[in-house]
């Protein structure tokens, strides 16, 4: 049996779409050598499949690109340390911007977005990642040339999908965002504001035939999306020059971490990281990041090196002590107190091998009703959603809570959001008006729509069905997100939740061949209720039902 449309959840906030233009060149970087420490672009990565790219906003040059279009990423971004102070910036954009010249080498200079493009659909996924490819998945667009790092024109060129890979939200949202917190503060002080000039490279691994999984091809015709396009880099690497004129105060570094979850940094010098880079790219020929590595055995490059890594460990220290331990099991939180402390007052410690590990909320549960009543209250108090999972899934065993969990996580239906009210998975834009009096997005190159929430989505206490408003005085059918697992005890896909999607009943795939099953509604759990046999209902209000596995 096949159904339509897929969803994911949104893990951490939301996003908003900001129009705009950005411009850019590809094919050569003799407009954007500025970006290069001693002019020279990093070596050994270039293949006959890569394209250079001079990444241009309202006319001046923002930043390089060097990207990999089989892999659909880029290999990396090349770019200085922006203005300091830098008020009222634009906000994050839901529909990134993609470069024509990747599909074809006749079109002008300008970056754009989809819409603008004048480009087919197959012609934009033909040598570039689209936005539909991070659309309905767990991983984030991550920066390369980081947004933070840049200012007004410069932070929204950096906005484009060829300065995008996939990444892990963990080691996204924590270990590399406190790794680029950290070392904008230290280039400022240790180099910017004592006369020297910040060069950064930050570059991404493909990795070996792991993508980013998403949708096929619908056999209903109504969803035209193939998967498996986007490289999942294996490592995300930055390495750091401070160009200055007197050689005493020039120095390098690199950091490089595994894209997951529970991930390592290394802090290693610049020489280091050319070997390892050139193992990993699986690259014959010498791998030169900066040209005679900038330095990279000073005294001053040091002591940077040494002031980075404090900075990070405090950081941490704070991120661990201050705010999550009372969260942990007792016999863990003892554990983690008393191996933190060593680790913080350590002299003989080797740094590089220091993990940092996620945080990830698990709610214990002692029995399906009590997730019930959880969910509700979490949902209507707090805007949380207790996503249940299956039983026996490893986060269930690893937490030392209970048998049984379920994840905290904030709720998808906002306004500007992907998400459709059913679940559904907008394509060219995001959720909003678009000269109608309803909030709405395709889900579909067809041109197949939904309404949007423009609001929380509740039960209606008349019709008992979650509804939502969608801006023109209507409700709409909707479809919170709530659980993971099936009738039959089995996971949903993990970027395919339970839901309606387009269905009066709740369901969600199971694999990526079309196979799906049932799931109990969200007013309902698993349980006997006053029966010999176990069943729950799957469709609103107290519909349809099913036999299920509690």
């Amino acid at each position: 049996m096949s159904h339509q449309t897929m969803d994911w959840l949104i893990l951490l906030g939301c996003v908003s779409l900001w129009a705009g233009l950005t411009l850019a060149e590809v094919g050569s970087f003799s407009g954007c050598t500025e970006y290069f420490y001693q002019g020279a672009e990093p070596r050994g990565f270039a293949t006959a499949d890569t394209a250079e790219i001079c990444q241009r906003y309202n006319n001046r040059y923002h930043f390089a690109t060097l990207y990999d279009r089989p892999n659909r990423i880029p290999r990396w971004s090349a770019y200085t340390l922006g203005d300091l102070a830098c008020p009222g910036q634009p906000q994050r954009r839901s529909q990134w911007f993609v470069e024509p010249q990747l599909a074809r080498p006749d079109k002008s200079p300008e970056m754009t977005t989809e819409a603008d493009s004048t480009l087919t659909v197959d012609e934009r996924r033909s040598s570039q990642a689209i936005n539909e490819d991070y659309g309905d998945t767990s991983y984030d667009r991550g920066h390369l040339n980081p947004n933070a790092f840049q200012c007004n024109d410069g932070r929204t060129a950096t906005f484009t999908l060829t300065n995008a890979a996939p990444m892990d939200p963990c080691f996204n949202r924590i270990h590399w965002y406190k790794l680029e917190k950290t070392l904008k503060t230290q280039l400022t002080v240790s180099c910017r504001n004592v006369g020297g000039t910040p060069y950064l490279v930050t570059g991404a691994v493909p990795s070996d035939g792991e993508k980013i999984p998403i949708e096929e091809e619908d056999k209903e015709g109504d969803r035209n999306r193939p998967y498996n396009r986007v490289s999942v880099p294996s490592h995300i690497w930055t390495a750091v020059c401070c160009d200055h004129r007197d050689n005493n105060r020039k120095f390098s570094f690199a950091f490089i971490g595994e894209n997951k979850e529970a991930s390592s940094l290394q802090i290693i010098p610049v020489e280091q990281l050319n070997a390892e880079l050139s193992g990993l790219y699986k690259i014959s020929e010498t791998v030169n990041v900066f040209a005679d590595d900038c330095g990279s055995r000073s005294q001053k490059g040091q002591e940077v090196l040494s002031a980075t890594k404090e900075a990070l460990y405090s950081s941490f220290r704070i991120f661990l002590f201050d705010s999550y331990p009372h969260l942990l099991p007792p016999a863990k939180r003892s554990k983690l107190n008393s191996e933190t402390s060593q680790v913080m007052r350590s002299t003989n410690l080797d740094q590089n091998k220091v993990q940092l590990t996620g945080i990830r909320f698990l709610v214990g549960i002692s029995s399906l009703s009590d997730w019930h009543r959880q969910f509700e209250k979490t949902y209507e108090q707090d805007d949380l959603a207790c996503v249940l999972a299956p039983a026996g899934v490893a986060a269930a065993k690893a937490s030392g809570i209970s048998d049984k969990v379920c994840t905290l996580q904030e709720q998808k239906h906002l306004p500007n959001s992907g998400v459709t009210a059913k679940g559904g998975s907008c394509v060219k834009q995001a959720c909003e008006y678009h000269e109608y009096a309803y909030s709405w997005c395709y889900t579909s190159h067809s041109n197949h729509w939904d309404y949007c929430c423009i609001a929380k989505c509740t039960v209606n206490p008349e019709s008992k069905q979650y509804e939502c408003p969608r801006g023109d005085g209507s409700t709409t059918p909707c479809s919170p997100q709530y659980s993971t697992v099936t009738v039959s005890g089995t996971a949903c896909r993990a970027d395919h939740p339970c839901g309606l999607y387009e269905k009066s009943y709740f369901w969600c795939y199971t694999d990526y061949q079309d196979n799906w099953d049932h799931c109990c509604s969200p007013q309902h759990y698993c349980g006997s209720h006053d029966y010999d046999y176990q069943w729950c209902y799957t469709q609103d209000p107290e519909a349809a039902w099913q036999y299920c596995t509690p």
